[in-house]
């Protein structure tokens, strides 16, 4: 499981918009979201995806662990 810090986001809007991005319908990804610490946790993808997915939609993620 890697851990991102995504300061840009604010409200549920971004959490479904991140999950939605992320998983784009492969069962396999998982995704947690916490809007109050701003933390995105995913399983199953590789960090350089996930970064890049990200950015793509317009978030700066930043890699915690």
């Amino acid at each position: 499981m890697s851990t991102f810090k995504v300061e840009d986001m604010s409200c549920g809007h971004f959490e479904k918009a991140i999950t939605t991005e992320l998983t784009k319908g492969d069962l396999t990804v998982k995704v947690k979201v916490d809007l109050k610490t701003k933390l995105v946790e995913v399983e199953n993808l590789t960090d350089d995806r996930v970064v890049f997915l990200l950015k793509e939609i317009g978030y700066n993620p930043e890699k915690v662990k």
